[in-house]
């Protein structure tokens, strides 16, 4: 009797030892935003995967996107600040926020970034880094998208129709294939319907919003022009309405609007989608993943379905054969991920914390797997070492990577391959990434101050005007030198100065 006590006193000693040894999750709080009705689900079955696996644990608070602002401003004057702090691009376009950085409120990642090739070359890239530099280092984590994900959207069905008749069209890649297809979208009925009701191309110009997406900048870099600002021959930045190039692409408008190859109503366009949708118009630029979007489900009812196919051009070169496209991120762009030292307060709680996301998305991590394609049986099925996925699972994937997997760490551009079957979004993002390589970028990124972007964009409307107005015929290319003449004496000389001083200083 006295073994078997002994040996019971002994087994709950060791169970108490290895219970007082296993580790406690690591618990890691978040602040995020979201943008749907209700808050995401705690609930969430990979994410508890990935807790499990890494033995953490998210602390989530979660901000309606219309509060982030004023939320952010609240929590930075308190003692509940979080770990991680992930704020839209609204909070870094702020002074406050600035101000911050540059105090020493967030943690400095600029060399933690560099030193690590999973931070510096798979989750962020050195355009992204340069668009939210502050004084040239990094205190934010970009939440990247591709800023070469541009593409023409065009009428696939209307370009063979053409060429059926004998125009031998191909799909542009350079501004004069561009131009051939758009006039014969225009005057070719190209539907066959026997009116003269069609245009080439569908185009928006409201006050610079959509200028990086609707194509003047794609045509710009076709022109061989910079995009936004770039570098004068004596090594000067200044902004692209200063280049011979922005004037050649201005005449490209207008003669698409002269001829009435592009909608009358682009200064007015609201729905920069409805030329295309509306069986009007046989292209337009914009991301071009929109071909995978429902925004064109409408074709169905005018032209019935299976009878219309809109595809996407991504590669483009200058006429001497240079390959090119027009970036979309600039300063100011792109939200991300800061640390707040107040959480974090040592360097080596930064090292792990750190440590611990680069272990959660490895490229050969389980966790980074599940993040990527969600949890075998619930979504997706492996028949016979082959990914098979039904509707039913595909749809409570794209449930439960929602805001969890996309928003609340750094992300890849374009996720890591698992065995999933190529869809047609992966295609054009994989192309994106591609682009990359030969995006036209805004020189100006990492040396505009808050103040000076904030100006740019009070005084920006002198030269949307004159866009508009050159484009229309209302002036010629003196009333334009007289309205960016105009923009240097409202404040534009002092924003040149401004960001010149700025890039000599970190490039002396």
């Amino acid at each position: 009797m006295k073994k078997l006590t002994a040996l019971f006193l002994s087994m709950v000693m060791l169970t108490a030892c290895c219970g007082a040894l296993a580790e406690e999750p690591y618990h890691i709080s978040v602040i995020d935003s979201f943008y749907a009705e209700n808050e995401p689900s705690a609930n969430n079955p990979i994410i508890q995967k990935v807790e499990e696996l890494n033995n953490v644990k998210f602390d989530v608070t979660w901000v309606v996107t219309g509060e982030a602002d004023a939320k952010f401003n609240t929590v930075m004057a308190s003692t509940e600040q979080p770990m991680l702090y992930v704020v839209t691009s609204g909070i870094t376009n702020n002074a406050n926020y600035i101000d911050m950085c540059l105090n020493g409120v967030f943690w400095d990642l600029t060399d933690y970034i560099q030193k690590s090739d999973l931070f510096r070359d798979e989750l962020t890239t050195s355009t992204a880094l340069a668009a939210t530099a502050i004084e040239g280092r990094n205190y934010l984590f970009p939440l990247i998208t591709s800023g070469a994900r541009l593409g023409l959207l065009y009428r696939a069905d209307w370009l063979e129709n053409l060429n059926a008749k004998g125009k031998n069209l191909v799909v542009p890649t350079n501004i004069e294939q561009f131009k051939a297809m758009v006039e014969a979208f225009a005057t070719g009925d190209p539907d066959d319907n026997g009116v003269d009701d069609t245009i080439g191309f569908a185009y928006c110009d409201d006050d610079d919003e959509e200028l990086a997406y609707a194509g003047f900048d794609t045509v710009c870099s076709l022109m061989g022009g910079p995009v936004g600002w770039g570098f004068t021959d004596d090594n000067k930045l200044m902004p692209y309405y200063f280049f011979d190039q922005y004037f050649d692409t201005l005449d490209v408008f207008k003669w698409m609007y002269d001829n009435s190859y592009m909608n009358s109503d682009f200064a007015i366009n609201t729905n920069k989608h409805a030329p295309l949708a509306n069986n009007v118009s046989g292209s337009m630029f914009t991301t071009a993943a929109g071909v995978a979007t429902p925004d064109y489900d409408n074709l169905n009812n005018i032209v019935g379905k299976g009878a219309w196919e809109i595809e996407a051009q991504q590669e483009f070169y200058t006429m001497d054969g240079t390959r090119v496209t027009s970036s979309t991120v600039s300063s100011g762009s792109l939200g991300g991920i800061l640390i707040p030292k107040y959480a974090v307060k040592t360097e080596a709680d930064l090292v792990k914390l750190l440590d611990t996301l680069a272990a959660m998305l490895a490229a050969d991590s389980e966790s980074n797997k599940v993040m990527t394609i969600g949890l075998e049986g619930l979504h997706y099925t492996m028949e016979n070492g082959t990914y098979t996925q039904t509707e039913e699972q595909a749809a409570q994937l794209k449930v439960d990577r929602e805001i969890w997997c996309t928003s609340l760490l750094p992300r890849r551009i374009l996720s890591v391959n698992y065995g999933q079957p190529d869809t047609l979004t992966t295609q054009i993002t994989r192309k994106a990434v591609e682009n990359e390589a030969y995006a036209v970028v805004d020189k100006s990124m990492g040396y505009m101050s808050t103040d000076m972007r904030n100006l740019q964009l009070q005084i920006a409307t002198l030269i949307s005007d004159a866009r508009v107005k050159y484009i229309m015929g209302q002036i010629d290319k003196d009333g334009f030198v007289a309205a960016r003449d105009a923009w240097l004496a409202a404040g534009g000389q002092e924003i040149i100065d401004s960001v010149n001083a700025a890039y000599l200083a970190l490039n002396p």
